[in-house]
């Protein structure tokens, strides 16, 4: 079992020794000892940017993202996973109000184990961190985010899916307050874009920041960094349930096609490591159930759901002149690596192929082309599993879909799901095979 106990007040992260145990300052901006940890150090000064107390139960759920993302960075898989893979994790917690969250910490639990692939086991302590208070806010009144002009929440990334969904939501007379998982590397696609969705919005942005000091092997799967994302979107949801209380339920609207949200196995080797689960129905439903109970105001919607990539890009092609932003999205795996879009991986394959489906040019600049990839053995694998998850009978689509995770019992909710896995599957393998005709 891989321990790691989280602390609010620096003084208290002991000096390391004589223990396997991880000790990492909650809310800190850097490790106080060599071989302790910190996660979260810029998060509430951005949540006082959101000018309004925050609900302590949301805060909370914050802090339970915060840790969750530290472990899963700070415990490589290869090292400490049962056949480099599945992990057990056990994280001591404070919180500053426990008690609502004690009757969901099982569902909660059973949602992270679905999300990573791990074992989870959640002790939630007395003495967390409470949200910041009137005085904190008041010091960061100029740089207040206004986020009154808004009447919902839209996840922001800095990707194709995003962006169409912000647009979509201003089309349909809503005013979103964007909500930005600002990676070093995301933020100047993330700034930029912004200010071409044809209004002005409001948008906060984060960065949990996880940061380890001394000699250590972090894990780069990083499958919970969907949950710190969608904790920032929540923390962002009650703030505008805040300034608008006639809103009985705030959305909070993550924006995905539905057949990467599915991200069903393309082969049987991909069960685990490369099929994420980030907005798997599963897991948003899991997560909705939680924040149900705890009594968190908030809907979590994927209005794509049913949809391919090229679906959702064809229905934004009306707009042509937004077709420029949407190229300069960012929807590469890989991209932090050399800050260009490799063109091989899957995200990048099935962006290829959507713009390919709605008839729009693209001039993304990627790395290497469908065919270099398909003829070099180091990087033609994502390929070479598409091309072999297209060949199969379709007979047994239905039972590929189901392998990503259990989907809805609603009848139309799942054969909407069942025909989004087919139509994507089909998007893609049919566009890899014109280019390698």
């Amino acid at each position: 079992m891989n321990r790691l106990a989280f602390h609010v007040d620096e003084e208290n992260v002991p000096v390391p020794g004589g223990s396997d145990t991880i000790h990492i300052h909650l809310y800190g901006r850097r490790p106080k000892h060599v071989g302790t940890a910190s996660v979260g150090g810029s998060l509430e000064v951005a949540v006082a940017r959101l000018g309004v107390q925050i609900d302590p139960t949301a805060f909370d759920f914050l802090s339970i993202a915060l840790a969750v993302v530290a472990a899963d960075t700070f415990v490589d898989r290869s090292r400490h996973g049962t056949n480099g893979w599945s992990r057990e994790l056990a994280l001591e917690l404070p919180l500053h109000r426990p008690e609502p969250w004690t009757a969901v910490i099982g569902d909660l639990e059973r949602a992270l184990g679905f999300l990573s692939g791990d074992t989870w086991r959640l002790s939630l302590l007395d003495g967390g961190r409470a949200p910041p208070g009137a005085g904190a806010i008041l010091r960061r009144h100029r740089s207040h985010i206004g986020i009154g002009r808004a009447d919902c929440v839209s996840l922001f990334s800095g990707g194709l899916d995003s962006l169409i969904g912000a647009v979509e939501l201003i089309r349909q007379g809503r005013r979103p307050l964007l909500v930005s998982h600002s990676y070093r590397g995301d933020q100047s696609y993330q700034r930029r874009l912004a200010p071409r969705l044809g209004m002005s919005l409001p948008r906060f942005a984060a960065n949990a920041n996880p940061v380890f000091s001394g000699p250590n092997v972090n894990d780069t799967s990083m499958r919970t960094r969907s949950l710190g994302f969608l904790a920032y979107g929540v923390v962002a949801a009650t703030a505008l349930g805040f300034v608008r209380p006639r809103l009985d339920r705030v959305d909070l609207v993550v924006p995905e096609n539905g057949f990467i949200a599915l991200n069903a196995p393309l082969t049987r080797r991909r069960v685990g490591s490369h099929s994420t689960r980030t907005t798997h129905p599963n897991f948003l439903d899991r997560i909705q159930s939680v924040l149900d109970v705890v009594g968190i105001g908030i809907q979590i919607t994927n209005p794509y759901r049913h949809m391919t990539k090229g679906e959702m890009l064809a229905a934004l092609a009306p707009g042509r002149d937004l077709i420029d932003t949407a190229l300069g999205t960012v929807s590469c795996g890989k991209w932090k690596r050399r800050s260009q879009q490799c063109g091989h991986c899957v995200p990048c394959l099935i962006r290829r192929a959507a713009f390919d489906w709605a008839g729009i040019p693209d001039t993304t600049d990627y790395r290497y082309s469908v065919r270099e990839a398909f003829e070099r053995p180091d990087i033609g694998d994502d390929v070479m599993a598409v091309r072999v998850a297209f060949a199969r009978d379709g007979r047994g689509y239905d039972q590929r879909a189901l392998a990503s995770g259990p989907l809805p019992w609603d009848p139309l909710e799942r054969q909407g799901w069942f025909g989004v896995h087919r139509r994507g599957l089909a998007e893609v393998g049919a566009y890899i095979e014109r280019e390698l005709a």
